[in-house]
C-alpha cells in the first residue's frame, strides 16, 4: 500500500514533523540542549536511557536497543504497520497522500479516509447535541442515572441523535455530493423504499466506536423510549469499509498501552461495562462490539496481550459465552482466565454499588478455563457414574483440543485428569483419537429413494447443519439477516430458530415440536462435520451467505407471483404502481444473484420492509 506513495512524499512528511514533538505527544520527555530524554516506553526502566535527537530526526534507547525515525516510533508504539503510520503522520503534518486501497485500481465510492471523517464529524455533532440541546434532556437524565458525567461523555465520545429524519442528511448537500456519499458509505444514512436517504440513528444515546488507532469507525445507539418501534434496544452501524463488528473491540484505543505494558487484557461484555472499568481504574478493559466474541477478536488481542481475563455473568448464557470466548483465545495461544461475577451483577453495577475493590476481588478469584469447566461439570454431572464421567471427559477434551501448543495442552490435560480422577495418559490418548475423528472427511450423502416422502427444503437443512457446528458468528449472521418466518418448512424453522438463538440443549428446545422435526434435528446434530481450519471457516461463511440468499430469493419469487396476479386484476394508476413494484423487485432479485456484496444493501431495505 505504501508503494503508492513516493519516497519524496515520505521524506516530506518526515521533515515536516519534529520527532521530539511527535514522541512528546505520546510520552513525557525532557529536553536537555540538543537532545531529549525519557523513560523508554518499550521496556521497564527507572533511569532514562531513551534519547531523541531532533537534528537527526531519530530516537534510540541505550537500554533495549529500540531506535529509528518518527515512522518507526509510531509503528512500535501504536503497534501498526508502516502504511498506517504513514497515514497517521501525514494527517498530523497536514500533507495529503493518496493511497489506493483497491488493488484492482477500480475503487468505487468514498475512500476510508472520507468515511473516517464523516464518522468523526457525526460524533462531534452528536456530542454537541447531547451537551447543548433541550431535546437531549432525556438522554442527559439517562446518562446521569448511569453515573456517566460530562467528563466521561467527552472522553468516550457519547452523544445524542435527535428525533427526526434529517439531522445529518439535511445538511449533507445533494444526493450525489461527496458529503452525502460519505455519510451513506459510513452507514449513517439509510434508504427508504422510494430511494430517499434518511438518518439511521434517531432518538438514541450514541456511543462512538473507535478502532485501535482511535479512528471513529461507527456508532452504537441506545434507545431511550421503552416502547420504541424503530429497532432494537441497541442499533449498531452496519458493516462498512471501516466497520467490521467481528474485528472491533470497544475501548482498545484507550486500553492498548495499558495492555501492552502488562501484556494482560480484561474482556467484558458491554460498552458501559468497559467504560465503568476504565473509570474504576481497570484501564486494560475492552468489550466485543455488540456481537459474539470471534476468532478475529482473539487474533487482535494477541497483538497486545499474552493473558486475557474474561469477565462473565453468573447465568448459564454468560457461562456458555465465556467458555466459547476462552476456546477462541486458547486457539490463538493465549493464557486465559475466567472471572465470574456475583449473580445479577455486571461490572458497571458491581463497581458502582461496592467499589473497585469488589471488582478487583472478582478478578483475583479468576479460574483457568479447565478449572471453571470442571466446576460446572461437577454441578451438572454425576461423576461417580460411567455415563456422567464419559460426558464430563468429552467436554474437557473438547476444551483441551483448542490448545495450539504441547505445553498448554499438557497443562490442561493434567488439570482435567486431576479434577476428574482419571489418568493423564488415558486422556492424552483420547484427545489424539478425538482430533483424528474431528478431521476425518465426511462420507458421501446417499441419494434418497425414488419412493421416499417429500424431503425438507435442501437449503434450509444445509443451513441448519452449518449452525449445528455451534459457531457464534454464524448464529449471529443468521439472526441478523434471516427472519425465521421466511423459512418455509416448519421443522427446519424450529431447528434453525433454536440453533441461531444458541439454545444450550437443542433436543430439549424442540420438546413441543413434531416427531418428524425431532428426528430431523437428531440427523442434523449427528451428521459428521468437516473441519479443515481457516479456509474451511471462510467456506462456511460463504456457504451461509449463499443459503440465506437462496431463502430470500424464494420469498421474492413468491412476492413476484403475487404482484403478477394483482397486476392482471388492476387498471390505471393502481396497475402502474404494481408494475413499478414488480420492476423494482426484479431489479433486486438480479442484484441478489451477484453475490453477498451486491445483495447486502438490498437485504437491508427488504428486512426493514418485512419487519415493518
Amino acid at each position: 500500500m505504501a508503494g503508492m506513495v513516493s519516497k519524496e512524499t515520505i521524506d516530506q512528511i518526515r521533515n515536516a514533523l519534529d520527532i521530539a514533538d511527535v514522541i512528546g505527544s505520546y510520552i513525557q520527555i525532557k529536553r536537555t540542549g540538543h537532545v531529549a530524554k525519557a523513560l523508554c516506553p518499550f521496556h521497564k526502566e527507572k533511569t532514562p536511557s531513551f534519547h531523541v535527537n531532533p537534528a537527526r530526526q531519530a530516537f534510540h534507547c541505550f537500554g533495549c536497543g529500540a531506535g529509528g525515525d518518527v515512522f518507526k516510533f509510531v509503528m512500535l508504539y501504536d503497534h501498526v504497520d508502516f502504511p498506517t503510520a504513514l497515514r497517521m503522520l501525514a494527517s498530523r503534518a497536514g500533507i495529503a497522500i493518496q493511497i489506493d486501497e483497491n488493488r484492482s485500481g477500480t475503487r468505487e465510492g468514498p475512500g476510508k479516509d472520507e468515511i473516517f471523517a464523516a464518522n468523526e464529524d457525526a460524533a462531534k455533532r452528536y456530542q454537541k447535541e447531547l451537551l447543548q440541546s433541550p431535546e437531549a434532556a432525556g438522554a442527559r437524565d439517562y446518562l446521569k442515572k448511569r453515573s456517566l458525567d460530562v467528563a466521561a461523555c467527552k472522553e468516550w465520545g457519547i452523544g445524542y441523535s435527535p428525533e427526526g429524519w434529517g439531522f445529518l442528511s439535511d445538511a449533507a448537500g445533494p444526493r450525489n455530493g461527496p458529503r452525502m456519499k460519505a455519510l451513506e458509505a459510513a452507514g449513517l444514512l439509510s434508504t427508504n423504499e422510494k430511494g430517499n436517504l434518511y438518518d439511521r440513528f434517531r432518538g438514541r444515546v450514541m456511543f462512538t466506536i473507535r478502532d485501535e488507532l482511535g479512528r471513529a469507525v461507527g456508532f452504537s445507539g441506545r434507545v431511550l423510549k421503552a416502547d420504541d418501534k424503530a429497532g432494537g434496544k441497541y442499533v449498531n452501524t452496519p458493516e462498512t469499509a471501516v466497520f467490521r463488528k467481528s474485528r472491533i473491540l470497544f475501548g482498545l484505543d484507550k486500553a492498548k498501552r495499558e495492555i501492552l505494558d502488562a501484556r494482560r487484557a480484561l474482556l467484558v461484555e458491554g460498552q458501559i461495562d468497559c467504560i465503568r472499568c476504565h473509570l474504576g481504574g481497570f484501564k486494560n478493559a475492552v468489550a466485543s462490539q455488540g456481537t459474539a466474541f470471534t476468532s478475529e477478536h482473539a487474533a487482535l488481542l494477541k497483538r497486545y496481550a499474552d493473558h486475557v481475563v474474561v469477565v462473565l455473568d453468573a447465568d448459564a448464557a454468560g457461562q456458555k459465552a465465556a467458555l466459547r470466548s476462552a476456546e477462541l483465545l486458547i486457539a490463538e495461544g493465549l493464557a486465559v482466565s475466567l472471572a465470574a461475577l456475583p449473580p445479577g451483577e455486571d461490572p458497571d453495577s458491581l463497581i458502582l454499588k461496592k467499589g473497585s475493590e469488589a471488582f478487583a476481588a472478582v478478578l483475583q478469584d479468576a479460574q483457568t478455563p479447565m478449572g471453571f469447566l470442571l466446576g460446572l461439570l461437577r454441578k451438572s454431572e454425576n461423576l461417580s457414574t460411567q455415563e456422567g464421567l464419559l460426558r464430563a471427559t468429552r467436554a474437557a477434551l473438547d476444551l483441551a483440543a483448542h490448545a495450539q501448543g504441547a505445553v498448554q495442552t499438557e497443562q490442561m490435560l493434567r488439570e482435567a485428569a486431576a479434577g476428574l480422577g482419571v489418568g493423564f495418559d488415558a486422556l492424552r490418548r483420547d484427545l489424539k483419537a478425538a482430533v483424528r475423528q474431528k478431521f476425518r472427511p465426511a462420507p458421501p450423502v446417499a441419494e434418497p429413494a425414488p419412493d421416499a416422502p417429500a424431503a425438507h427444503p435442501l437449503d434450509e437443512v444445509e443451513l441448519a447443519m452449518l449452525l449445528a457446528a455451534g459457531d457464534p458468528e454464524l448464529a449471529g449472521f443468521v439472526r441478523r439477516w434471516l427472519p425465521y418466518a421466511l423459512i418455509a418448512d416448519p421443522g427446519c424453522r424450529a431447528i434453525i430458530h433454536a440453533l441461531a438463538e444458541e439454545e444450550g440443549d437443542l433436543m430439549a428446545a424442540l420438546d413441543d415440536e413434531s416427531e418428524e422435526c425431532q428426528v430431523l434435528a437428531a440427523r442434523i446434530v449427528n451428521a459428521p462435520q468437516k473441519v479443515v481450519g481457516t479456509e474451511a471457516d471462510m467456506g462456511v461463511a460463504k456457504a451461509a451467505q449463499d443459503l440465506v440468499l437462496r431463502i430470500w430469493q424464494r420469498q421474492l419469487d413468491a412476492q413476484r407471483e403475487r404482484l403478477s396476479r394483482r397486476m392482471k386484476e388492476q387498471e390505471g394508476a393502481a396497475r402502474q404502481e404494481t408494475m413499478r413494484e414488480l420492476a423494482e423487485l426484479l431489479l433486486d432479485q438480479g442484484k441478489l444473484k451477484r453475490g453477498w456484496a451486491q445483495a447486502e444493501p438490498i437485504l437491508e431495505i427488504r428486512l426493514q420492509q418485512f419487519l415493518a
